[in-house]
């Protein structure tokens, strides 16, 4: 039976001559990967342009359970991103927002709630006019409630580390594995009462920046091995250093 999807996208990679995969995380499916043609001419010029990352996308769906890859039809734009892909900026957070999500939402179950939070981000992106350079850090720590890794921040204390596997504060004699430094720890309980409303209230300058992002990364990493590859960070050290 043929269902209606709305997916954003999360990469897109060659296949063979013809044809290239293209992930979705979707509203009603979750994550899936369709074969996608390359078409030519005008057309195909046209499909790629609708196909960059974070693009959402609304498509005709056959789905065949238990097959690796899904059929991916004609397309349409239900979303368009007016500045995302023309912004330096944006375009660099789009690419490590949809690198980040590729792993971490790589075998997602559907989670409405979960996909209108990332339509609405990247509305919100897509029209900021100040503020762009903080918004993955923004990003990230709302992301850990989804992920189900949301940090406990009641029991800080100057001088407390936060530790990785109980995802709480303590002292750093009692912390047995793997930790952010006190130096890196003090950042988070400020940052975990930020949201993108407030967010103007951040102030960081690029040496920070990359502390929070890394130590945010090394705490995903930690609980989702996948996410320790990831190569978009390094264009966005580049670009807000």
């Amino acid at each position: 039976m043929t269902e209606k999807i709305l997916g954003i996208v999360l990469s897109v990679r060659k296949y063979n001559d013809r044809n290239c995969i293209v992930t979705l995380y979707t509203r009603e499916r979750g994550c899936l990967s369709f074969i996608s043609p390359e078409g030519s001419g005008k057309a195909s010029v046209m499909r790629r342009a609708r196909l960059q990352p974070l693009s959402v996308i609304s498509t005709e769906l056959n789905y065949k359970a238990g097959s690796d890859l899904q059929r991916l039809g004609s397309i349409s734009t239900p979303e368009l991103w007016q500045d995302i892909y023309f912004n330096p900026e944006k375009r660099a957070i789009s690419l490590f927002i949809s690198e980040f999500l590729n792993r971490l939402l790589n075998a997602a179950m559907p989670d409405p709630s979960l996909f209108d939070f990332l339509i609405k981000s990247f509305r919100l992106l897509d029209a900021m006019e100040k503020g762009v350079n903080d918004f993955h850090l923004l990003f990230l720590i709302s992301m850990l409630s989804y992920s189900g890794i949301q940090p406990d921040i009641s029991a800080y204390r100057e001088g407390y580390v936060f530790d990785f596997s109980s995802g709480s504060f303590m002292p750093e004699f009692e912390s047995k594995g793997v930790s952010l430094s006190a130096q890196e720890s003090k950042y988070l309980p400020w940052l975990m009462r930020l949201n993108f409303a407030n967010m103007k209230n951040l102030r960081l300058t690029g040496a920070n920046r990359r502390l929070i992002l890394y130590g945010l990364l090394n705490y995903y990493s930690y609980h989702f091995p996948g996410l320790g590859s990831l190569k978009s960070p390094e264009i966005l050290r580049e670009i807000f250093s």
